[in-house]
């Protein structure tokens, strides 16, 4: 029993416009259906005490450094969510005078995908906190 070359062409197109289907959501209808995702912005404030904020973000392929924020200034990044998989996370360390490290993931794509595309973050000694669509405000606990 022989196999055409082109009845394998086509089975292996119908296989990989389903699976392409599948990984951008086709016909569910969305946010995430945008292709390319929309630019994300992140601001970050030093909310604290009369101490100089250290902030070091990276994701799995982009490392900002670490940057130092003076009380009431703010250092920001942009980037734009993984259009494959969705699945965008940056995580960050914070540090400042007379505290151990503390981190946060600053964009998660499962919290943040619906939540903004421009995150505000305020960097309190009790941790981050972010202004939502609805004028209220969000606080977090810092990660364990």
């Amino acid at each position: 029993m022989t196999i055409s070359l082109s009845k394998v062409v086509v089975s292996m197109s119908m296989l990989l416009a389903i699976i392409f289907s599948l990984n951008f959501n086709v016909g569910v209808g969305g946010e995430d259906d945008l292709i390319p995702p929309p630019i994300v912005v992140v601001s970050i404030y030093n909310r604290l005490n009369n101490k100089e904020l250290g902030v070091h973000c990276k994701d799995k392929h982009t490392d900002f450094g670490f940057q130092r924020v003076s009380v009431g200034h703010m250092w920001g990044f942009t980037f734009r969510p993984n259009p494959l998989w969705f699945t965008s996370l940056y995580f960050c360390s914070f540090t400042w005078y007379g505290a151990p490290v503390h981190r946060f993931d600053i964009y998660d794509h499962n919290r943040d995908k619906h939540a903004c595309e421009t995150c505000v973050w305020d960097i309190f000694e009790t941790g981050p906190c972010r202004a939502t669509d609805n004028d209220s405000v969000q606080c977090y606990a810092w990660k364990q």
